[in-house]
């Protein structure tokens, strides 16, 4: 996969359609477009970019973030009236991608995106050439909120 051509087509369009290896489907979107990420997951690739979600984490959070598997999506409170308009009356959705492929894609668009899986695309497919991660169904969930406090949730 061309990482320049997937850039350029997410710079102008907001959205990239990928198919994984497994055959599923889902679409990123550029969170500037889904400021409340639209009833999906915003994905990282460092860990850094946690702050513009969800304000300044422990170091045991961070390590807890840091350090998990890549399957396990968080759940936690956003951080309101920051510029990235997340702006959620609940818990926001957000998993850090270490898989090299999906990571070095991730790093190369260089924001936090929204994953959003979909079953009829309206654009083009591009073809991923490894499993993504995250699963539609079946990930582990964990609550974690910026003092560390934590809550698995079964799914």
């Amino acid at each position: 996969m061309d990482h320049r051509s997937v850039k350029a087509q997410f710079r102008q369009t907001g959205k990239i359609t990928f198919q994984d290896s497994r055959g599923k489907v889902f679409e990123w979107l550029s969170a500037g477009s889904n400021p409340t990420g639209a009833g999906g997951i915003f994905l990282i690739h460092e860990v850094y970019q946690l702050q513009a979600l969800v304000g300044n984490f422990s170091e045991v959070a961070l390590d807890i973030v840091e350090y998990a598997p890549d399957k396990v999506i968080f759940h936690s409170p956003p951080v309101n009236g920051f510029g990235n308009g997340v702006n959620s009356p609940g818990l926001i959705k957000f998993a850090l991608i270490k898989s090299p492929y999906w990571h070095r894609l991730l790093f190369e668009l260089r924001e936090t995106v929204v994953l959003r899986w979909t079953e009829k695309p309206e654009q083009p497919v591009l073809m991923g050439e490894q499993p993504f991660p995250l699963q539609e169904k079946g990930s582990k969930a964990m609550e974690l909120h910026a003092d560390g406090k934590v809550k698995i949730i079964h799914t």
